[in-house]
C-alpha cells in the first residue's frame, strides 16, 4: 500500500509524517492532487504506474517523473490485472486496459509537454476506442472487482449491493482461457 502525501507525493506506507529524515524515503510519483488511495500498476513490461483518487473526482494515474489525468469525474475505482475499473458521475464504469497507460502519457506529453492539468481524453465523447463504457446505476461506487469469476460488485446509493458480469472483464478470462 502506497499513501499520498500532503504535498502530493506518493511514498510507502511505512512513511510517516513525524519521520525527520524524509530524504532516506523514497519517492515514488506525485499527483495532481492529494488523492486518499494510491495503488501500484505493474505492467508485464516491468513499467510501475500508480494510480490514485481525490476527492475532487480526478482519476490520476503517475509514474516517477509523469503525472497524467485519467478522469475528472471519477466516483470510485477499482484495478484487476487487465484493467482500471472506474465509476463516473455520469452513471457509466469504464474499463480502461492496463496497456493502454503508456499511451495515455505519451498522449499527455504531445498534449501539454510535462504534466497534464487537463484529461487526456476529456469525457463524455473522447473516449479511446480500446476503453469499454458500461452504463451503471446513478451514484453506484465499486466495492470490489472480481477478475477471476468476471463480476464487478457495486453499492447502489441505497445501500443494496449489486453484481454485474461486465463484457471487458468476461472476455479476459475467456482469452486467457483460449490462450491455455
Amino acid at each position: 500500500m502506497y499513501v499520498t502525501t500532503p504535498s502530493r507525493e506518493v511514498r510507502s506506507s511505512d512513511y510517516t509524517k513525524d519521520d525527520q529524515d524524509t530524504e532516506d524515503v523514497e519517492i515514488h510519483a506525485s499527483f495532481g492532487d492529494f488523492c486518499l488511495h494510491a495503488y501500484q500498476v505493474t505492467l508485464p513490461s516491468k513499467q510501475i504506474f500508480y494510480v490514485g483518487l481525490a476527492k475532487t473526482g480526478k482519476l490520476y494515474a503517475s509514474s516517477k517523473d509523469r503525472t497524467c489525468l485519467i478522469s475528472i469525474n471519477a466516483i470510485s475505482f477499482a484495478i484487476t490485472p487487465g484493467f482500471i475499473i472506474f465509476t463516473t458521475t455520469a452513471h457509466e464504469a469504464i474499463f480502461v486496459p492496463l496497456t493502454s497507460l503508456p499511451i495515455l502519457f505519451v498522449a499527455a506529453d504531445a498534449q501539454s509537454m510535462g504534466n497534464l492539468i487537463e484529461p487526456v481524453f476529456p469525457p463524455p465523447k473522447h473516449i479511446p476506442p480500446d476503453w469499454s463504457v458500461r452504463k451503471v446505476e446513478r451514484g453506484s461506487r465499486i466495492v470490489i472487482a472480481l477478475p477471476t469469476s468476471m463480476s464487478l460488485v457495486l453499492q447502489l446509493p441505497r445501500g443494496n449491493l449489486e453484481t454485474i458480469n461486465p463484457r471487458p472483464l468476461v472476455l479476459e478470462v475467456v482469452k486467457q482461457d483460449l490462450d491455455r
